[in-house]
């Protein structure tokens, strides 16, 4: 088998095949929709901690014995846990590739459940709660998030609170998996070297007789203007700011991802030569795209002194403003471009990259999009979108967090005001 291919089984499994000749390992998992977006908010958390009860046994293995199964086969296996998906995948020799898909399939219908193990791990997930907060890159994210989408599940944190995992016990588990657990929200994905009639064969046998589940709805995302600040003992100040941007499987995305770049997504970038190289204000700042099934931001992030937190939140908003007002040249237009198709090109080198891209494709598009198809839509980008995203950006609610020294929290109000 030489060509992708999108294999539907008849309950409404989805299968993404997606072969790379020359390459003697696969990367494979099963993706469910399901995240901390789909959690009451009195369980929150519930999503990832199944996703950390899922190495605790499955099938006829014990934690140990499927820790060792695995690298018998010279696996490389893990899980993550987003808002709006659950991921388990691996990366194995091609001849594995069958084993694994059925050790995962275990995970998802033969989990060990244990309430021994299921305290120890809510133990667990308490102390990556604490590294997070402890790591102000990754703290002001979820400040941001919170204030973005104050009162509703996105905004609440992945990895849940201790007060709405106490409420976790092994039955909310299953009931849990039980109600997502349904056909149209599982895509089995795989690229590079596998013998395609075997993976089909393990798909079929354990994902073919998935019953359907009643259908799950998730209260649209309303983005809300605002600001959230964390006064700390820090060296630098965090910043997060954001505009509304295209949400995830929307063609304006294209003219987004090349605004991104253009804006704050290399070193030839207007911010970063103009907070960073121009006047030496950061260390790190970068904007980048942050996109959900129904709404989307660009966001940028920086790391400064207090002192200067004021200057770049400025900074940062006049540099878009300009993008607005003029759009970008034609030499930026065309190096964003070559940027983006070299990126492609890389990705297209790694199954594991390939196999998630595939994995969206089938959740927001339902098929597969090929490279011909997104380069072309990259190539015909043309500097007039670019400048009316910006436009449009401006014109939306937009979101701050800081974390930090008190002195630089005044970021936030310079930049609302600045607005």
């Amino acid at each position: 088998m030489s060509e992708l291919d999108l294999v539907r089984l008849p309950n409404g499994v989805r299968i993404a095949l997606d072969p790379m000749p020359g390459l003697a390992t696969a990367a494979l998992g099963v993706w469910q929709r399901v995240g901390a977006r789909w959690e009451p908010a009195e369980l929150n958390g519930i999503a990832h901690l199944f996703e950390h009860m899922a190495f605790k046994g499955a099938g006829a293995r014990d934690a140990r014995q499927f820790a060792e199964a695995a690298e018998n086969a010279g696996a490389v296996v893990n899980a993550a846990t987003g808002y709006e998906r659950t991921a388990y995948y691996a990366r194995v020799v091609a001849e594995q590739a069958p084993f694994m898909l059925d050790m995962i399939a275990d995970i998802l219908f033969a989990p060990h459940w244990a309430p021994d193990d299921l305290e120890k791990e809510k133990g667990v997930v308490a102390q990556e709660r604490g590294e997070a907060f402890d790591a102000p890159d990754d703290r002001v994210f979820e400040l941001h998030q919170s204030a973005l989408y104050a009162g509703q599940a996105l905004g609440r944190p992945i990895l849940g609170e201790d007060a709405t995992l106490a409420n976790v016990s092994v039955k909310t588990l299953t009931d849990f998996h039980d109600a997502h657990m349904a056909p149209e929200r599982v895509v089995i994905s795989i690229a590079g070297a596998f013998d395609r009639d075997a993976v089909l064969d393990v798909a079929t046998r354990r994902f073919g007789n998935l019953a359907p589940r009643p259908a799950l709805d998730r209260a649209p995302a309303r983005a809300q203007a605002g600001s959230v600040g964390e006064a700390r003992k820090l060296e630098q100040t965090h910043l997060m700011l954001s505009w509304p941007a295209p949400p995830a499987g929307s063609d304006a995305l294209f003219p987004a991802r090349l605004l991104s770049d253009i804006f704050g997504g290399g070193m030839s970038s207007r911010l970063f030569q103009e907070v960073r190289e121009t006047r030496g204000l950061v260390y790190a700042i970068d904007s980048f795209l942050d996109t959900f099934e129904d709404d989307g931001r660009l966001s940028v992030y920086a790391g400064c002194s207090a002192k200067n937190a004021r200057t770049v939140a400025e900074i940062v908003r006049d540099q878009l403003a300009l993008l607005a007002d003029q759009g970008p040249t034609e030499a930026e237009l065309t190096r964003a471009k070559a940027v983006a198709r070299a990126q492609m090109l890389m990705g297209l080198e790694a199954p594991s990259a390939r196999a998630e891209a595939r994995v969206s494709q089938v959740f927001l598009r339902d098929r597969l999009v090929s490279f011909d198809e997104i380069r072309a839509k990259l190539d015909a980008v043309t500097a007039e979108e670019i400048q009316a995203l910006a436009r449009a950006a401006l014109a939306g609610p937009l979101c701050a967090a800081a974390i930090g020294p008190k002195a630089g929290l005044g970021a936030l109000a310079a930049f609302e005001a600045h607005s």
